[in-house]
Formats: C-alpha cells, structure tokens, sequence
C-alpha cells in the first residue's frame, strides 16, 4: 500500500509517499512566502498554504499513478486561522513566531498562577501559544473575531480542507495552543473560560492516527483519486520522533537544521514539577497513544553556521561549485582536530529552552590575532552543542533521563559534527535511513489508521531503517572545563544584553 505523509511547515508543504516497509516512494514540495507586515509580525496567506498542499497532492498523485491509499496529516504548532462561517479564512493565519501576542503574558499572570496553568496544560507560559493570538484578535479586530466559526490551526484546516467536512485537531497539536488539558485530554474549561472563547468556536478533538474523513468527490475528481481516507497525524515533534523509531522513554529525536530541537519521549505522564516550567519545558501528548514528551531547542540552531557561511563563506562556496559539492562539507572538512578554546554564544535570534529571552544576543569570547576561520567553524559546531547540553543536564537533574539521541536534518550529514556531539553530550548519537522522519512517523500513523499495522511498534519495526552510530571519543574528557566555562557565559553577559538591547 501507498502511505502519504503531507508535512505542512512554516515555510513550504511536503509531501513524503512510502511503501509499508518503509521504501521511499516519492517527495515533492512547495513553498510559500511569509508576510511581514510589522517588526515581530509573521504572517501567512492561508491560500497559499492550501495551493501548496494541493499542489503536492497533484503531483504526487500523478508521480504514483494515483494509487494512494491514505494520507495523514502533520503540521507545525500554534499558528492561528480564524475560519468565517463559509469556512473561509478571514485574515491571514498568524505564525508560531509572530511575536505580536506576548503583550498577554501578563493577562494570564492577572488571571491565574502560571503554575497551575502549567498543571492544566502542560505549557510554559509564553506569548506564542495560539490561545494568544486569538486574544489578539479579540482586541485589535474585533469585527473578524466576531464573524469566526472556527479558530483553526494548520493540520485541522487542511484537513477541512481535504474532506471539506470540519476541522479536526489531534491532541498532540491542540496542546501547542496552551487552551488543551494535557490530562482529561479536552479543551480546558478553565483556561476558555478566562480567556472568554467559545468551546464550539475550537476544532474536533481527536487522537493522532485516526481517521476523520475521506477526500472529497471535488478532489477525488482533480486529482484522479478513489475516497481514500484522511488521517490524523500531529504536531511535526512528535511524528519526527515516532519517524526516528523513538519508543522507549529516554529516547529522543535530534533535529539538527536551521533551528536545533531535543523531542524527548517521557513515557507516562511525569509529574509537571515547578522545575519544569521555571526551564520552560513542555510536557503534550505523544502521538503514540499514552506517552508524553518535552522538547528542548536552541531558537538559532543551524543559522548560526548558514550566518558563518553567508559572512566568511566565499572562498569555499565558490570551491564548493567547482567540485560540485556541499559548501558546508567544504567548510567543515578543514576544521581542526583538537577541541577550540573559541566560544560563541549562539543567541543569534534570542535564546531558546531554558531561558526563552527573546533578548539575548549572540557573542564570540577568546579571539586572539592567531584565530583563524576555521577555529571559528569549529568553535560554532561545539557551542552550540554546549547550549544543548545545558538542557539535557537539566533534564536529567529534573529525573528525566536521556539515553540514545536519534539525529535528523542537514546537520546529520556531518560526521565531524555528529563525532563532536557525541563527545560533548556524552551520549551515543544514531542516524537513520531517511532524512524525512517526520513524514515517515506521519506515514506510520496512516498506516496504523488503514489496519496495515496493528500498533505502532510493529511500523516501527517495518518502516525505520538505522543507520550509523557515533559515540564519545576521548576527547570527550577534554570538553569537561570548557563546558564549564561555556555554562558562565550567558549570565555573565546577561547585563551587558539588556543594555545592549536600548541601543536598537
């Protein structure tokens, strides 16, 4: 059977087509532009997301000569569409990153104890969530928020879209709009009721890897294909983790691209400690049914290395095209051997978990007249591993072990990188047999939907391939001080940031 996994980002729409055995069958995307109307403002038009998912839908039906067989759907978290009562968008879905909806932080604070939000929703208090932007919406376009059927997500809309039925929304993604009780596994009375929202203004709840509906007649008749069935999958997190063959507690995904994340799978429910959420983590439902997990993530991650590139680059992009290879791999291959005594601060676009300071600003310490690039390259490739590490450390002082890190992204590309990960982290690093692993655990989930697999960890063992495995080195007793020092870093400027920011 054809299972087709549509991954809809912030940036572009995918669409992954695999064999139940995990053989890869076909990839196609699209992208999309943001809009920025505003300094902090990201916005989508929702249209174009739509023309993208139909795009891919198009074309993958005629890659695989219309034989799908399901589709389940992923998405990225807490961007807000405020659907009219036709069921059309009535402005521009506001994105994850848009910062314009922070200015509620103290509305909840007024309101109720951030802790016992926490408690209901699994969810550090924070401005993106999309409970805020409907906010937002309340307040500064009352005559829209007034004609809203539905405040829609991502995956909900397309699959609305898809079977043009209603919206319907997983838990896993219901979560990131902090308006979900991670344990009655409802929408919050207490949370909608402070914030004045209807319960029937909200999407369908419904597990991830369940069947919702069927594609219409109207696509069905576009794109050439049967009424096949639509799927639930969940936020993008959750189904990488899955794709990564992530089962057992302790485990996690590694993403290594523009931004950095740890999706760490934590079994059942553990105790939302204030701990937690003074680090900023989250606790949500898993979309395998009973676990939870946690995500850690650098806000900069891989840009950090794109900026290095873009910046100090040339030389080796221009080597790069002759040789018709990767500039990053030409960019890396030189690095030294020996750990750096550099550090970079990779606060480029603010902090990401623990601190989430949005004003924090990215810094190189130890420069000297005999510093050269490629000490910088390397000195990047080891801070930021730093960074995470400081969050694994919490995790396990929180009781929360971390055991083997599943990698993904164009970071897992590099061996150097990986091999200085493993010695940082002190922890053995797995790749895999495709870099498509959230649309692979989306796949996973339409299986398990159409009866192909019976759970989970049966697709688990027919669709993941692994790969190569990296662990410590003795060099990894050589970062021991210099993790040291690097745990300084940030508190040490922490003044020196805030003054910096009231020069902008």
């Amino acid at each position: 059977m054809v299972l087709l996994g549509i991954d809809v980002g912030t940036s572009g729409c995918k669409g992954v087509a695999f064999q139940e055995d995990g053989t890869l069958l076909g990839v196609t995307q699209q992208e999309y532009p943001f809009i920025t109307l505003k300094p902090g403002w990201l916005e989508i038009d929702p249209e174009a997301i739509w023309r993208a998912v139909r795009s891919v839908m198009q074309e993958m039906a005629s890659r695989l000569r219309r034989e799908i067989d399901v589709v389940a759907v992923t998405s990225h978290g807490e961007t807000l569409i405020p659907l009219g009562a036709d069921g059309e968008p009535l402005y521009d879905a506001i994105a994850n990153f848009d910062t314009r909806a922070q200015e509620y932080v103290n509305f909840w604070k007024e309101n109720i104890d951030p802790f016992e939000l926490f408690q209901i929703t699994g969810m550090p208090l924070h401005g993106m969530y999309t409970v805020n932007k409907i906010l937002w919406l309340r307040d500064h376009l009352p005559l829209v928020f007034e004609k809203v059927w539905k405040f829609s997500c991502v995956e909900d809309f397309i699959i609305f879209r898809l079977t043009q039925d209603e919206p319907v929304i997983d838990y896993s993604l219901a979560s990131r709009t902090m308006m979900f009780d991670v344990r009655k596994r409802e929408w919050s009375s207490r949370v909608l009721s402070l914030a004045g929202i209807d319960r029937e203004k909200l999407p369908r709840l419904e597990p991830s890897g369940k069947v919702v509906g069927f594609l219409s007649p109207a696509w069905q008749r576009e794109w050439g294909l049967p009424e096949i069935p639509i799927v639930t999958g969940g936020h993008d997190q959750p189904c990488g983790v899955l794709g990564c063959g992530v089962r057992k507690r302790g485990e996690a995904m590694y993403g290594i691209g523009t931004s950095e994340c740890v999706a760490l799978n934590l079994g059942n429910l553990p105790s939302l400690t204030r701990e937690m959420m003074e680090n900023s983590f989250c606790c949500y439902p898993h979309v395998v049914e009973g676990d939870f997990i946690t995500l850690a993530y650098i806000a900069s991650g891989g840009s950090v290395l794109r900026w290095f590139r873009d910046q100090f680059g040339y030389e080796e992009a221009q080597r790069a095209r002759v040789e018709n290879r990767d500039v990053y791999e030409v960019l890396l291959e030189e690095i030294p051997e020996q750990p750096t005594s550099l550090f970079v601060l990779p606060h480029f676009a603010g902090s990401g978990t623990p601190y989430l300071d949005e004003g924090s600003r990215g810094a190189i310490l130890g420069l000297t007249l005999g510093t050269r690039k490629k000490d910088l390259a390397r000195a990047i490739l080891e801070s930021l591993t730093y960074e995470m590490k400081l969050n694994l450390d919490l995790f396990e002082q929180f009781g929360i072990p971390v055991g083997e890190l599943r990698v993904i992204g164009g970071g897992s590309r590099s061996r150097e990188w990986l091999q200085i990960k493993a010695d940082i982290l002190q922890k053995p690093l797995l790749t895999l047999g495709t870099g498509e692993a959230v649309a692979l655990g989306t796949a996973m989930l339409a299986g398990k939907a159409r009866g192909i697999f019976s759970n989970l960890d049966e697709a688990i063992e027919a669709m993941v391939r692994e790969g190569e495995k990296f662990l410590p080195s003795p060099l990894a007793s050589s970062y021991i001080s210099r993790y040291a020092i690097y745990r300084k870093i940030y508190g040490k400027l922490y003044e020196l940031n805030l003054e910096i920011a009231k020069l902008v």
